[in-house]
């Protein structure tokens, strides 16, 4: 007789399952598909900032600050603050080519210069004036009254030079001479002028030279420039009203050459930095050429007799100057160009009784560099820029003090960058504020934030105007702005605490990861979720997608929840009715707390892969997503769909 297993089998429960968001501090990833980020990831942040351990909410708002009535690009924003601190100047330069400053909601013109329409300016204050650049127009200064330029002056002329002690050799010797304006610009260098049959050590002799100065109203001085002819190099300089000079044979530099350009008017650059007392800029017309002033008060000549000089950084390689920053703690100038970046030192060295500038520098990277210098900001002990490589820093690599070292950040946005044109690298700009680097792209209308407190890019934001220049700026009061100039001519700031652009809503999108409960192979009955909010305000949207087992998404569940409701303004009164407002009618306000606000639900549906979406397009709407959480039971093997069995 067959025996047979008569024991009742043991109830085996079907698998639990859970997931749960508990922070997004990583922030957002494009570079992997949503199935691949972690739970600590976003696939999709619009308009979003991170707070706390990672908690999404709505970025900044704006609000105008002034308007320049010029619809254009703002070519160029800076700032001017007297040495008592009296006076606080907002400057920025029109789509017309005026420079102007903030007057209440508008501007006031600042006279004495002007700009080619469309130009881009560029600002750097000190020594109580702010010096403005343009590739177009030498550079000018503002004095918190009005704007200074500088004449050009022409160079000496009438130079001759005697061999005065008759001794005599095969020696052939060419002079040439540069004269220093006030402002410390160089003329061109006058006629040379060969002396002949001269000895071999020009110690052993004595030349004496002499020329005609220009006339002008005012000049520092005269530069005596002695070698082969072609290959003058810098030898003495002359005080003003002094048009002669005795050789002697003191040594010559072998690497100060005179200038190539007339800068007595000032330089054209389309590139001002500040280093200590000094400022930096590179010639339009040179643009391997890094000029250096002098120092304080010297800090606006830029010629050896003043303290400043020149040096040409690769020079003739292609690649031109794009940016010049100061690394913070090892206090040296950084030089970037398209696709490399430089360590400049500025060294001393003796030439006969005078002590000159001798700029030195070595590679930083000769692959890696800048798109141009709106994008350069300095974060913390680092130096933030953006070029065709992508987003990088350059800093100290830890525990070599002495080696400044480059590295990418932006591996996680690569998807993104990809779909940037060349014109959006040219006209980015970038702004370090609140622990936060701001990169806009004007014509896309769009910034990309990375959060530095987090390590990670917090969100894009999108707006309904491109920003093309930004900055900070002081009031008189201490309040620190955060100024944006925009491609129609308006300027404004960011307030956090606003909720739209210039009464625009601003729509805020949240997704989560793609996630498959651990187990890709089977599927899963969702069946609780849940979800814990903080100070929303009007309404938030979220949607739970899931994939089912035929492969297709949808919203398997949509709902809304309304908090609390901001005052603000109805009717004519929201936007502007051309150019003017008509009207404002005040809104029902009501008590904002931040008490957390849970909801929860039942889903019961079955799928393969959740995601999770939150979402606040209503106007003057915001939320605090702090934890998702979702429940649900495992199928066993063979539930997927027969359609795809093989």
């Amino acid at each position: 007789m067959p025996i047979f297993d008569t024991r009742v089998p043991s109830f085996r429960k079907t698998g639990e399952v859970s997931v749960e968001w508990k922070t997004f501090r990583k922030g957002l990833n494009l570079l992997l598909r949503p199935t691949e980020i972690g739970f600590n990831e976003m696939a999709e942040s619009v308009n979003l900032i991170l707070t706390g351990s990672g908690v999404p909410t709505g970025r900044w708002g704006t609000e105008l600050y002034f308007d320049t009535l010029v619809d254009g690009n703002v070519g160029g924003l800076g700032s001017y603050v007297s040495k008592d601190e009296s006076q606080r100047d907002l400057l920025a330069l029109t789509y017309d080519g005026k420079i102007v400053k903030k007057s209440g909601q508008s501007y006031s013109l600042i006279a004495g210069q002007s700009y080619p329409t469309g130009s881009i300016a560029r600002f750097e204050q000190l020594g109580g004036k702010t010096y403005i650049v343009n590739e177009d127009v030498p550079f000018a200064e503002y004095d918190g009254t009005n704007l200074s330029v500088y004449a050009t002056i022409s160079p000496p002329t009438g130079l001759s030079a005697t061999n005065y002690s008759g001794v005599t050799g095969s020696n052939r010797v060419s002079y040439k001479v540069v004269l220093v304006s006030a402002n410390g610009g160089q003329t061109t260098p006058s006629t040379n002028y060969v002396l002949n049959n001269l000895p071999t050590d020009l110690s052993k002799t004595e030349v004496r030279l002499f020329w005609t100065a220009p006339s002008c109203a005012t000049y520092s001085g005269f530069e005596i420039y002695r070698g082969r002819e072609g290959d003058e190099t810098f030898l003495a300089s002359t005080d003003a009203g002094v048009t002669y000079f005795v050789d002697t044979g003191a040594p010559a530099s072998e690497t100060i050459l005179p200038p190539v350009t007339n800068t007595t008017g000032g330089v054209k650059s389309k590139i001002i930095a500040k280093y200590k007392d000094r400022l930096l800029v590179v010639p339009a017309d040179d643009p391997n050429m890094l000029m250096i002033s002098g120092r304080y008060p010297n800090h606006y000549k830029f010629s050896w007799y003043d303290g400043g000089g020149y040096i040409y950084i690769d020079p003739d390689s292609g690649d031109s100057i794009t940016g010049i920053a100061v690394q913070p703690i090892a206090d040296r100038i950084v030089v970037y160009k398209n696709h490399s970046s430089y360590l400049v030192n500025l060294d001393i060295i003796q030439i006969g009784n005078y002590y000159v500038l001798d700029p030195q520098y070595s590679p930083i990277s000769t692959s890696i560099g800048a798109s141009n210098p709106d994008t350069l900001a300095t974060v913390e002990n680092d130096t933030f820029y953006f070029g065709t490589d992508g987003l990088y820093v350059t800093g100290y690599e830890p525990n070599f003090l002495n080696i400044i070292r480059t590295n990418e950040i932006s591996a996680r946005i690569r998807p993104y960058l990809d779909l940037l044109s060349k014109d959006d690298y040219q006209t980015a700009c970038a702004m370090y504020v609140n622990k936060k680097y701001l990169l806009s792209f004007p014509l896309r209308k769009e910034i990309v934030v990375y959060d530095r407190e987090r390590g990670c890019f917090a969100s894009i934001w999108k707006l309904p105007f491109g920003v093309v220049k930004m900055t900070k700026f002081y009031e008189d009061n201490g309040d620190e702005k955060w100024v944006l100039g925009l491609d129609d001519g308006r300027v404004v700031v960011f307030n956090r605490y606003l909720n739209n652009d210039l009464g625009s809503t601003i729509e805020k999108k949240l997704r989560t990861n793609k996630t498959d409960f651990g187990d890709w192979t089977t599927l899963q009955t969702i069946e609780y979720f849940y979800f814990l909010f903080r100070n929303i305000i009007g309404s938030t949207d979220v949607t739970i997608l899931l994939e089912n087992r035929s492969g297709e998404t949808s919203g398997v569940k949509i709902f809304t929840i309304s908090g609390a409701q901001t005052a603000g303004y109805t009717g004519y009164g929201t936007d502007k009715y051309g150019t003017a407002k008509y009207g404002l009618s005040n809104s029902t306000t009501v008590n904002i707390t931040s008490d957390e606000i849970p909801r929860w639900g039942t889903l019961f549906k079955v799928g393969k892969l959740l995601q999770m979406e939150v979402a606040s397009t209503a106007a003057n709407s915001n939320f605090e997503l702090l934890k998702i959480k979702v429940t649900g039971k495992k199928h066993q093997r063979g539930s997927l769909d027969s359609g795809s069995r093989v």
